[in-house]
């Protein structure tokens, strides 16, 4: 898929441990868009910013592509969205897509990553408290579709995989040189878990596990053994905070109705908060990307928004059904 303002008391940096169970805690309410790289999300910050404020959502998760030096290839769109979010106390989530790394050997890819992570954190590390780096590398380092992805053979190339944690952990540690203070989140999609597990063998410094849930991965609470609950399955053996940073139904409203869409984002999202083992909620996404029928038609239509023939945005039942679960 996606190819978290500033929380005003200092207690945001607590919100990680915290529980969903009443509107008093720390739990961070959010949604996906690309106002960067997406050409449904140009030219329309001022409408994007005006939903956000009106869900009430307290993060923006959004992807931003680096030079190979570790700065935003726009800048001044990157900077232009940090602020516009700054004054509306949105809490911006980068998800940063490298660049620049491709072709070399794990400790040269190291060394320039943590250089990205290093410039990253002095040019912006102002605006965040949470950045993500990269995304859903689960599913860039398998070679098989072997159905859970959670042991050594379940279709993973190891050589590549090596070349990702060097880029990973490169520039997370470039980052936290010069802004400790920030939190890194990594996202995983469905149960590939055996990508969790490098994660910790390559002793990867990360905070967040970023889980990417569709309606096509079955039930989230009663999949098959060893794993069943899934976000039970995660707390024992990771033992990090859990986040849901992308969740939807699959294909959005290219597949179901309207009303399908929203009842499966306000009948699930209630029963996993209550498991009390997030401290996040992401939606994906807040525009229908309608540029991307012709040739990724399954990516068009995850919008809690969309836009009509009169080039007005218009909410979807699932833009109220979300709003309505959002608390602050």
């Amino acid at each position: 898929m996606m190819k978290v303002s500033f929380v005003v008391t200092t207690c945001v940096l607590l919100f990680y441990t915290c529980r969903a169970q009443s509107p008093k805690s720390q739990f961070v309410w959010g949604i996906n868009g690309h106002p960067l790289t997406q050409k449904d999300y140009s030219n329309n910050l001022d409408d994007q910013i005006t939903a956000l404020k009106d869900l009430n959502v307290s993060s923006y998760r959004f992807d931003v592509i680096l030079t190979k030096d570790g700065y935003a290839k726009n800048q001044p769109a990157f900077i232009k969205l940090l602020q516009a979010l700054k004054q509306n106390n949105i809490l911006p989530f980068a998800a940063v897509m490298q660049t620049g790394v491709g072709g070399m050997l794990p400790d040269s890819v190291y060394q320039i990553a943590f250089s990205q992570g290093k410039n990253f954190g002095v040019a912006y590390g102002d605006y965040f408290t949470v950045l993500e780096v990269n995304n859903e590398v689960d599913n860039k380092i398998r070679v098989r579709n072997v159905p859970d992805g959670v042991s050594p053979d379940a279709g993973y190339d190891i050589e590549k995989s090596k070349r990702f944690m060097a880029q990973i952990s490169g520039f997370i540690d470039g980052v936290k040189t010069v802004k400790p203070s920030i939190k890194i989140s990594l996202s995983v999609s469905f149960t590939h878990f055996y990508y969790l597990e490098l994660l910790k063998e390559n002793k990867v410094n990360y905070d967040i596990i970023g889980c990417h849930w569709y309606s096509n991965m079955g039930d989230m609470l009663a999949q098959k053994l060893p794993i069943a609950n899934v976000l039970s399955y995660i707390q024992g053996h990771f033992n990090k905070p859990i986040w849901i940073t992308e969740f939807n139904k699959f294909k959005g409203t290219g597949a179901v109705s309207f009303a399908m869409q929203s009842q499966y984002i306000t009948d699930n999202i209630p029963k996993l908060i209550a498991q009390k083992k997030i401290g996040a909620f992401f939606v994906y996404e807040l525009f229908d990307e309608q540029s991307l029928s012709a040739k990724f038609p399954l990516e068009a239509n995850y919008g809690i928004m969309y836009k009509d023939a009169s080039g007005n945005y218009v909410k979807k039942d699932s833009y109220y059904g979300y709003k309505g679960l959002i608390y602050k």
